[in-house]
């Protein structure tokens, strides 16, 4: 009888070459899909960012605008070009009833809308470039729905509409109509 000689495991027994190669593309493959998720939820941030940043700002300028104009005792519109302002006599919100002048300013050309506050009786003019850097800037990227007014008198109450768009083309698009309170009385005080 042959006898077959075993083999003794040796202790330097390792992987051979195509395990070692199924291992290196299981690796490939899976790191690939990683690297391909993390590109996927980075951009998907960067969008959800974008959006949210278009929206805050212009949130913000829709709530400067329908809080001041819910309190005023009046308001005008007025343009210059393509630019809008508008100014309204508006009611602290303090326990003691107070009054102040407030105005909001679309700019075309950096398309921001601004706002300053005055005490009562100053008027809100029309103001210089420089005069405008020191108004609080509420939003950028704004522009017009379409060909409609961004701020608009119909009657007691104020239409407003604006696209707020950010520099990654993300945009949200705000409109609304804002109900002027009747019955208080005074006018001219700030335009």
């Amino acid at each position: 009888m042959n006898a077959t000689p075993t083999r003794r495991p040796s202790s330097d027994a390792g992987l051979t070459l195509v395990e070692l190669t199924v291992a290196m593309a299981l690796s490939v493959l899976l790191i690939g899909v990683a690297v391909g998720l993390f590109a996927s939820a980075a951009k998907s941030q960067t969008t959800i960012s974008s959006r949210s940043s278009a929206s805050t700002g212009a949130q913000q300028a829709m709530r400067s605008l329908t809080q001041g104009i819910e309190n005023a005792s009046e308001f005008t519109v007025q343009t210059s070009g393509s630019d809008m302002m508008l100014v309204a006599r508006t009611a602290g919100t303090a326990a003691t009833l107070t009054w102040g002048c407030r105005g909001w300013y679309y700019q075309a050309s950096t398309k921001t809308i601004r706002m300053t506050s005055t005490p009562d009786g100053t008027k809100i003019l029309l103001p210089t470039t420089t005069q405008l850097a020191s108004w609080t800037r509420l939003a950028g990227g704004i522009t017009p729905v379409g060909t409609t007014p961004i701020f608009q008198a119909v009657g007691q109450n104020l239409q407003v509409g604006f696209i707020a768009t950010v520099s990654s083309g993300q945009s949200v698009t705000m409109q609304t109509t804002i109900l002027q309170q009747t019955g208080v009385g005074a006018s001219g005080t700030c335009y």
